[in-house]
């Protein structure tokens, strides 16, 4: 019988391959509210239930997010902040492109872009973006 991936063995995963990127700044496997430099990428599980829609019984779907955020201090900063979110998801796009990056945590993995939004946290505000990555582990 293989061995079931779970939730946290993806994750450390995901975040191991994010270390290894060149444009973020700064990684973390769980949300935080303090950065040390942008842009920040957090990996999250997904919200969003219809992610996980499946109707095989001979694998486990597992969908994270990669979400990126860079600090807008004043509106000049707002093309700086795009130029590095550009860089970031195409990085993110490319290396998850390959299906086995994650190894024998998943058997495949498949990067999807997502939003790109401002948040709010505290009193600041971040340009932030998506990846959705979803993780085929079969059973």
């Amino acid at each position: 019988m293989p061995t079931i991936t779970s939730n946290k063995d993806i994750r450390v995963a995901i975040a191991a391959v994010l270390e290894g990127l060149e444009t973020p700044f700064e990684t973390h496997p769980t949300d935080k509210s303090t950065f040390g430099g942008f842009p920040a990428l957090i990996v999250a599980k997904s919200e969003n239930e219809s992610d996980y829609g499946s109707s095989q019984k001979d694998r486990l779907v597992f969908i994270f997010k990669v979400r990126a955020l860079y600090l807008i201090k004043e509106e000049s900063e707002l093309e700086a902040a795009d130029t590095a979110m550009d860089e970031v998801m195409d990085e993110l796009l490319t290396v998850f492109s390959d299906r086995s990056v994650l190894g024998a945590t998943c058997d495949w993995v498949e990067p999807a872009p997502g939003v790109s939004n401002f948040e709010i946290r505290g009193d600041a505000v971040y340009r932030s973006e998506e990846i959705t990555l979803r993780c085929v582990k079969y059973i």
